[in-house]
């Protein structure tokens, strides 16, 4: 229709001098789906009849080794505006060649090759007929490009780029000719390691020609002769049909595909002769070898739905499937190996790599984009097809010349030059066809007017819509009718004084941007009705929580989709087209039947306030006692109605609650979470505490009580039963749903047997090593379990009622080995004597081999667990007259290596990558150090034993990278134990993500000798992130205790002698500082992906602090405070007799949250 409207304006400007024109200037509307004749001249007639073009034509050879020479002549035909035709070989001008010549009333021939190619005979008898004939063969095919060239400049064409193909191979110099036609641009054949010496005087004679496009890849071009031509780009597959492929999509935004072109690559001259008739109208020409090309998939992602593929020449070289299968753009499947067939910029920050068939494991495929030599961050996403990968920049890159080298695992599938230019705006469009009209009411201080709506599109240079990024709002508009403002995507018109729009008729839009020059004109009519919507279709009903509309539920917002038309036909979600074209009331509501009970609005979208979205919200509705049938209706001024019908549910209330069997043992004393699963009488599952333990539905529950967690949901605890044997828990909902569940309560837990882990506590040592062990606080290598299995917590829960566990370390009168003890809770605070060798909470024992280093030795030691506490022991003293009873035991046998034993050194590995987080100069902190490579130096036996060896033996340690450090000075002054060698990673420039180093180390083994070892170090800037957070407790402390579900801390400041909770206490295991100073006896920690517990919480906070009575009766608030990160800033108030009960969370950056309560009793 647009193109009709458009050509009857063209008649109309015109009438007058049709009369004067040959019967033929105009040529048909619409090019047919195939443009052929019985011969290949019979073709080009029927694509010259296309043209409409007139007195001059150009007179190629249809001989396979003429066609050569009319390869280039592409452009001149279209600057000339004349047809291309044929002539075979003999001394008889083609009688449908001389037909056309003589209907085109032809004055000029131009002929493209000398007179052994097409005879002087066939030159005599044109001229005979009138016609002025002038050969632009030259000596060969390379001087007859230039001739053609020549002849182009000669004539006025303003030349300022050419198109470069290989003289040998057509396809290329076919892939290019419509597009270089368009653009004046003349093509030059070349050699493929050498510019001919025609080509050369050619560019040195025209210095206009500032720009060349190179067609092919290195097989054909080489390097060497696109360096030799002007600001040379290269456009490039690995065929020559993947070149056609490349070299459309490289020149996509200079092309329109209203009609699309389809050629035989095979014999050529359907597509040498179709060529000015495809640059006349800015179209692609496809290529084919006789299947549907891949070029086919992108050229199908640009078709309209009116846009015509016609192919050049009969069936026999371009096949009805071929034409078709562009049309569809389904693509003849590949045989053979995965390769590349085109490469291309698709936007300012992105290329697209096109593959000849489906990647089988995309995750092997890889891209590296550099500019120049320079490296350029990419990610790739893959279409459904996995046929092509879209390789994006986190931002638009630089103009300039780009590679893009791919590989299938390590497979080379070769690297392609693609050009990104700086994004521009190419094209504006104004979308709408009439202006939609709405009045706007009278307010006290403004008269009563009518407001005009349109709609446009701003793309850039690759066809992306742009319409709402910043680069748009360089485009202005105007209107002789009024004030034009725009808004992604919508043009508002507020006419002059008092003209009402209504009453225009039409109105000319101009949109002009002043940065690219890309201007447009729309002549819109002015709707006569008001109203900016033509049709409004409500469709479903969502919400995020996937909940359905319930009476009572007030806080939850549903969406109401809609397809909502313009008065142009077009489909919209603007904001003010659809509330100017509905029929609202006062609140920008639509109808609805249960007005008392939903409401459903127009309103700005909260993700995007361009777009309208109809809210529909529960207002009321908490008494119903039966379901409510709604009907939501919208209706346009236009008349058009659509109605949604819903039905509003009764409250919710739980229907139906399973209570279900624990995977663990519930023993004395233990407080255990029972799970279970609720339903509301819809089937939507219930969670929230309030649905389930508060208000006249509330679930009964005997045996067991609710508990609410920090984020509002449910949990059903079992609360420190008192004494073994079978429990009864119950269940029922107020519609009489029943649940039961028994429970056989175990005898209380007790700690039961101990265990070693041998990978931490090594059996050979050298004389003068140190091996320390504990329960995990910082090494690790004891687990105790109870009787039921379950691992026994000896860190947090070693002091109970039911015992006061400890390990306890002793050993037969020997010289090889020495104990004692250390305290990790206090800095690493060293405990001499055999005495201190006990481990429980954060204390661990240390083991120190005091053997011969010339003879060797052994010695035994026997870890022991026991109960300390007389009142559960069966009253033991742990003297040598009344020992403890050992519950469980392990020995082990510690060898003294002789040093001339250790025969050979080996170094831990660092297998993943450390946080680049260090300090780029001075100290390293306790975070830092935390995410510092620690690796240890051991000594091996012959038979491949690990020594652990003496310390202060490493007197150096070296990285090869500036990007790493070694924590302290170490030398021979001040050497390192062999398990102190420590690297961190600095931080990283922008944009590298990561680093490699290898660290060497050198030290003096047990043959006093200098001998060193290295190993690979990378690091990584990716941020850390949280796994887990939990509240870690010091009960071993005095007057520390936790709940059985570690989530309730008791501190009996009696006992304790302290609160251990005054100003500058932390609640975090690492400060804000970075260091663990005045960490307090119950702190925040999170586990993240490098595996540390050093990460920084986002905050700390103080939920709720209340002071009670020691009965638990609320007295006052209470004024304890933390800051962001933890650290007490005012202290416990509470006084003698009374209990402060704190209630703190911590949060990490990825959103964990832990929450504890602290009860201090003073």
């Amino acid at each position: 229709m647009k193109k009709t409207k458009k050509a009857l304006a063209s008649l109309a400007i015109a009438g007058m001098t049709l009369s004067m024109l040959p019967f033929n200037a105009f040529a048909a509307s619409t090019v047919p789906t195939r443009l052929a004749g019985g011969t290949a001249a019979q073709t080009a007639v029927a694509i010259a009849e296309q043209t409409g073009w007139t007195g001059t034509a150009i007179l190629a050879s249809s001989a396979s080794y003429g066609m050569v020479d009319a390869l280039t002549s592409g452009p001149l035909a279209t600057f000339l505006k004349a047809p291309i035709l044929l002539q075979e070989p003999g001394a008889v001008l083609n009688a449908d060649t001389k037909a056309e010549l003589t209907k085109l009333n032809v004055k000029k021939v131009y002929v493209t090759s000398g007179t052994s190619v097409i005879s002087q005979a066939v030159l005599d008898q044109m001229t005979g007929m009138g016609i002025t004939v002038e050969s632009l063969g030259g000596a060969d095919r390379f001087e007859t490009s230039v001739n053609i060239a020549k002849k182009m400049v000669a004539l006025g064409a303003p030349v300022s780029k050419v198109a470069v193909a290989y003289g040998w191979l057509n396809q290329d110099a076919l892939s290019i000719a419509a597009i270089a036609s368009a653009s004046n641009s003349p093509i030059l054949l070349t050699e493929k390691n050498a510019v001919p010496a025609s080509v050369q005087a050619f560019l040195a004679a025209n210095t206009s020609v500032t720009a060349s496009d190179v067609i092919g890849g290195t097989g054909v071009i080489s390097d060497a002769v696109k360096a030799a031509l002007p600001n040379a780009t290269r456009h490039a597959g690995n065929t020559a049909y993947d070149t056609n492929n490349q070299v459309i999509q490289d020149f996509n935004s200079s092309l329109t595909y209203g009609n699309v072109f389809v050629a035989s690559g095979v014999t050529g001259i359907d597509a040498l002769a179709g060529a000015p008739l495809a640059a006349a109208s800015k179209s692609a020409i496809v290529l084919t070898d006789g299947t549907v090309p891949a070029a086919a998939t992108f050229v199908h992602s640009k078709l309209a739905a009116d846009s015509v593929v016609t192919a050049l020449g009969g069936s026999a070289v371009v096949p009805e499937t071929v034409r078709t299968g562009v049309v569809t753009g389904v693509v003849t499947p590949p045989t053979g190996a995965l390769s590349v067939t085109s490469v291309s910029a698709v936007s300012a920050a992105s290329f697209k790599v096109v593959f000849n068939q489906a990647c089988v494991d995309t995750t092997k495929v890889t891209f590296t984009v550099k500019r120049s030599t320079t490296p350029v961050t990419v990610t790739a996403t893959w279409n459904a097809a996995k046929t092509e990968a879209t390789v994006t920049s986190a931002s638009n890159l630089p103009e300039g010349s780009y590679t893009v080298a791919v590989k299938n695992d390590t497979t080379d599938l070769g690297t392609s030059t693609v050009a990104i230019s700086q994004q521009k705006i190419a094209k504006i469009n104004i979308t709408s066809t009439k202006l939609a009209v709405v009045n706007v009411a009278a307010t006290a201080s403004t008269t009563a007017s009518s407001i005009g709506y349109a709609t446009y599109t701003v793309l850039d240079q690759y066809g992306n819509d742009i319409t709402t990024s910043s680069l748009a709002n360089n485009v202005t508009f105007q209107t002789g009718a009024g004030d034009v403002t725009k808004s992604k995507g919508v043009l508002k018109v507020t006419p002059t004084g008092t003209v009402s729009l209504i009453q225009l008729g039409n109105i000319v839009i101009t949109g002009y941007d002043n940065t690219s020059g890309v201007s447009t004109s729309a002549t819109l009519s002015v709707s006569t009705a008001l109203g900016t919507l033509t049709d409004m279709q409500l469709t479903t009903l969502t919400n995020a929580d996937n909940k359905v509309l319930t009476g009572g539920d007030t806080s939850s917002v549903f969406y109401l989709g809609y397809t909502a038309t313009d008065i142009s036909g077009n489909t919209t979600q603007d904001y003010n087209l659809v509330k100017g074209g509905m029929i609202l009331d006062s609140n920008d509501g639509l109808s609805v039947s249960a007005s008392n009970y939903v409401t459903a609005r127009v309103i700005q979208d909260p993700n995007d306030s361009s777009k309208a979205a109809i809210e529909v919200k529960v207002i009321a509705g908490s008494d119903m006692n039966m379901d409510v049938p709604v009907t939501i209706t919208a209706m346009t001024f236009t008349g058009k109605t659509s109605t949604f019908n819903v039905t509003l549910k009764k409250p919710s209330a739980a229907d139906a609650f399973t209570l279900m069997a624990p995977s663990y043992d519930i023993a004395v004393n233990e407080t255990k979470e029972i799970p279970f699963v609720a339903y509301d009488q819809n089937g939507v599952q219930l969670t929230k505490y309030s649905d389930l333990a508060t208000g006249s539905n509330a679930v009964t529950l005997s045996g067991a009580d609710f508990v609410e967690n920090v984020d509002g949901t449910a949990k059903v605890m079992v609360t420190a039963p008192s004494s073994k044997g079978p429990r009864i828990i119950t269940a029922m909902t107020k519609s009489g749903k029943f649940s039961s569940l028994t429970l056989n309560i175990q005898d209380v837990a007790k700690a039961d047997s101990l265990t070693l882990d041998s990978s931490v506590l090594l059996s050979a040592m050298q004389h003068g090593a140190t091996q320390k062990v504990d329960f995990g606080y910082r090494y690790g290598g004891f687990t105790v379990k109870d009787q039921y299995g379950r691992v026994y917590d000896m860190v947090g829960k070693a002091d109970s009622a039911v015992g006061h566990y400890r390990v306890i370390a002793t050993t037969a009168a020997t010289t090889a080995i020495a104990l004692s003890g250390q305290d990790d809770d206090y800095g690493k605070t060293q405990l001499a004597g055999a005495a201190n060798a006990v481990a429980y909470g954060g204390k661990a024992i240390v083991i120190n081999a005091t053997g011969s280093a010339i003879t060797g030795d052994t010695g035994t030691v026997v870890f022991s667990l026991v109960d300390t506490n007389t009142a559960t022991n069966g009253g033991h003293a742990g003297t040598t007259a009344d020992p403890y009873t050992v519950i469980d035991s392990k020995s082990v046998t510690f060898s003294v290596v002789k040093d001339t034993d250790i025969k050979s050194y080996t170094m831990d590995t660092v297998t993943n990558p450390i946080y680049a987080n260090g300090p780029t100069s001075g100290t390293v902190n306790v975070r830092q150090d935390a995410y510092a490579a620690n690796p240890t130096i051991y000594g091996t036996t012959s038979g491949g034993s690990k020594v652990v060896m003496g310390a202060g033996r490493v007197i150096g340690a070296y990285v090869d990278s500036t990007d790493f450090a070694i924590e302290g000075p170490i030398s021979t002054t001040t050497p390192a134990a062999f398990d102190g060698v420590s690297v961190y990673a600095k931080p990283l420039a922008n944009n590298v993500t990561s680093s490699s180093t290898n660290l060497t180390v050198t030290f003096y083994g047990a043959d006093n000798k200098v001998h060193s070892l290295t190993t690979p170090i990378k690091s990584s800037t990716a941020t850390p992130v949280d796994k887990t957070l939990v509240a870690a407790v010091g009960t071993f402390k005095a007057g520390v205790s936790v709940n059985g579900t570690g989530d309730v801390v008791t501190i009996n400041t009696v006992t304790a002698g302290t609160d251990y909770l005054g100003i500058g206490a932390s609640l975090a295991r690492v400060n804000e500082a970075g260091t663990d100073a005045n960490r307090t006896v119950v702190y925040f920690m999170a586990v993240d992906s490098y595996g540390t517990k050093a990460d920084q919480l986002a905050q700390i906070v103080v939920v709720s602090d209340e002071i009670t009575t020691a009965a638990g009766v609320d007295v006052r608030p209470g004024s304890f405070a933390v800051n962001q990160y933890g650290t007490v800033t005012s202290g416990v108030t509470a006084t003698t007799g009374q209990n402060e009960v704190i209630t703190l969370s911590g949060i990490t950056t990825n959103g964990l949250v832990k929450t504890i309560k602290v009860i201090v009793e003073k």
